[in-house]
């Protein structure tokens, strides 16, 4: 490997992943929420970080710069992030256009086949967002396969046997240019990636926004709510084409005003089929749904490409395999999450009679709109959380929901709690099995199938007891 790291090898020409089709317009923030309404400490890595490159910095700026971009670069010529299914946990390999390439996180075992797959040969960049398993496993792997030229990571001492041996791997290899996160700005080759340092590197991730143009990817890593506003009041969150869900689409991985401010039009979550846990959960699934015109998980979808051009279009793909990859046209669906802690109080079943006023038609017409799902695509058996209704507020005004109730057929109704409020064009989930509400997601708390799958009625009460609207499906 010594030979191979003194003459890398130049890097293949940009991956074509099949027929180019029909291409999604980038939308602005308002025509995607219409679209969605629509639809229902620092160690020794400190020194580095101040002189890395330091003769390739402008005078007026921060930026790490790279070569430029080869001359051979094709105006317009798409970007490739590929999101890789490696079950619970993260590995995101991300092409330029030139062919440079760099990767975020690598699984908790070797991707080396992954990378082989859409013809990696070098990173320009290596980036571990914290130091866990389950995203720093394969690191090993990746540095001694194939030449790396920068890794960066939060800066945190070791304080795990993998972390360790990453540690040393680097050591021992030599020849790697390694820094701590600092808010900063890089260059790889025709992509612009903007760093966004955690504040307590013990405990936070390395954020990236990578831009190719009009299009943007957001990576947060594992960052939790705290982190996530730190950003958000450090103006570093911005509207963004992509977002890959934080910590594996926990509760704990997102904030509304997080999601509001990224308002990305797609969203990913690298999550594992088998998820003692519970996750995605239902509560950030329901915020991502608030923006995004798609959603698209690894333990559903496998293997996820995107394909990012610079004004702003993007295609999707997907499939089992890095090979079998094919794109996907459909807006996908949005399963509700898994079953979690049972919140007492508000949210559980009401069997009280409803005075309804007049006869009410077929899918009346009214401020708020009824959609239900039942048995949504990838939930788990007897996941109840898979069961919900979202009811969006189609009207101008600001709706107060408190003390409204959502009844089936057979009147088994679900309260809202005070204070619930319901903003124009916004949603809010009712799932049939158990959570802890948090404004926009509600729990029945029922460990019984409400919606009949073969069809029923959903009627919306106000607090006096009237019909609002009623939803037959």
């Amino acid at each position: 490997m010594g030979t191979e790291r003194d003459h890398p090898r130049p890097l293949r020409p940009f991956l074509a992943l099949g027929p180019r089709r029909t291409l999604r317009p980038r939308r602005t923030l308002r025509s995607r929420v219409v679209a969605v309404r629509a639809r229902v400490a620092l160690g020794r890595h400190a020194v580095v970080a101040v002189v890395l490159s330091a003769a390739l910095l402008p005078s007026d700026s921060r930026a790490i710069a790279q070569s430029p971009p080869p001359g051979g670069e094709t105006p317009g010529a798409a970007m490739e992030i590929t999101f890789v299914d490696v079950g619970q946990g993260d590995a995101v390999i991300i092409q330029g256009p030139d062919g440079a390439a760099m990767m975020v996180d690598a699984g908790g075992a070797s991707p080396l086949q992954a990378l082989a797959r859409l013809g990696v040969d070098s990173l320009a960049l290596l980036v571990a967002t914290h130091p866990h398993r389950d995203h720093i496993g394969g690191m090993d792997a990746v540095l001694t396969a194939r030449p790396v030229a920068r890794y960066l990571d939060s800066g945190v001492a070791p304080e795990s046997a993998d972390h360790e041996r990453l540690q040393a791997t680097l050591d021992r290899l030599g020849g790697i240019e390694r820094a701590a996160a600092v808010d900063t700005t890089l260059r790889v080759g025709a992509l612009t990636v903007e760093v966004l340092a955690p504040d307590d590197p013990r405990v936070g991730s390395v954020g990236l926004v990578i831009r190719h143009g009009a299009f943007s990817v957001f990576l947060p890593g594992d960052a939790e709510e705290e982190e996530l506003t730190t950003w958000l009041d450090r103006g570093a969150v911005p509207d963004v084409t992509l977002l890959k869900a934080s910590h594996h689409g926990s509760e704990d991985g997102f904030t509304h005003a997080f999601v509001d401010a990224a308002a990305p039009e797609l969203v990913v979550i690298s999550v594992g089929a088998v998820d003692t846990r519970g996750l995605p959960r239902p509560e950030a699934l329901t915020a991502y749904r608030q923006h995004a015109v798609q959603l698209r998980r690894t333990d559903l979808d496998g293997h996820i490409t995107v394909r990012g051009f610079p004004d702003g279009r993007y295609e999707v793909l997907t499939g089992p395999t890095l090979d079998d990859r094919e794109l996907r046209t459909d807006r996908a669906a949005t399963p509700g999450g898994n079953r979690g802690s049972a919140g007492p109080g508000e949210g559980a079943l009401d069997s009280a009679v409803i005075d309804t006023v007049g006869p009410v038609s077929i899918d009346t017409v009214g401020p708020v709109s009824i959609d239900i799902v039942v048995d949504a695509p990838g939930t788990r058996p007897g996941d109840l959380n898979g069961d919900y209704a979202t009811l969006t507020n189609r009207s101008n005004e600001i709706l107060d929901l408190s003390g409204w109730r959502l009844c089936d057929l057979t009147t088994r109704c679900f309260r809202f709690p005070p204070g619930t409020s319901l903003r124009p064009g916004r949603d809010v989930v009712v799932y049939t099995g158990y959570g802890s509400p948090d404004g926009v997601s509600f729990f029945m708390n029922n460990d019984r199938r409400v919606w009949n799958e073969n069809g029923d009625e959903a009627t919306l009460y106000d607090e006096a007891g009237r019909t609002v609207v009623r939803h037959v499906y």
